[in-house]
């Protein structure tokens, strides 16, 4: 359990992606599910059925100030699943739109907190539409494309003389398998 005390920006940010992200989701029938907001992170989920929308930001100085939308199928709670069954809006973008820029977007302070988020939902609805109305085509598409060029995660154990050996973890071989 969690007693860290949320910051003041990841307040603010939560607050205003809930104000304008929110009824964007609740129009495609997307219902709030779970919200997190801690010290140097916010994680914001909204679920349909199979499918959620997560809006995660870090402002943990040795990961980066950022944020994604990301969109996802199957478990939105579990990382063995959610890690290789979700890609970030700008991976959508890539196949709709090959001359489009987006990435992750910088973590705003201040004044600049509604219209990043502002134009973030603006990206949502131009490159995830299809997703949120439950055409999953293009989703399956960035998925395999990202997940294709992934190695699965590595375990590190002794073996019988005394050695490390690096083995591919099964479950993330697997995972690597169906969503490639």
């Amino acid at each position: 359990m969690r007693t860290e005390k949320p910051s003041s920006e990841q307040k603010k940010f939560a607050e205003i992606v809930l104000k304008i992200i929110s009824p964007e989701a609740e129009r495609f029938k997307f219902k709030l599910h779970r919200k997190e907001i801690t010290k140097y992170s916010t994680t914001i989920i909204w679920r349909k059925d199979n499918q959620y929308l997560k809006v995660n930001s870090t402002t943990y100085p040795p990961d980066g100030l950022y944020y994604n939308i990301i969109l996802g199928e199957g478990s939105s709670d579990d990382v063995s699943e959610y890690d290789w069954n979700s890609v970030a809006i700008w991976a959508l973008a890539e196949i709709i739109d090959k001359k489009s820029k987006i990435s992750s977007y910088d973590f705003p302070f201040g004044d600049n907190v509604e219209g990043s988020v502002k134009n973030a939902n603006k990206d949502l609805i131009l490159y995830g539409e299809t997703f949120l109305k439950g055409d999953l085509t293009i989703f399956y598409e960035a998925r395999s494309n990202i997940n294709k060029n992934r190695s699965p995660y590595k375990i590190h154990k002794l073996d019988e003389n005394g050695k490390y050996i690096t083995e591919d973890d099964p479950i993330s071989a697997k995972k690597k398998k169906k969503y490639s």
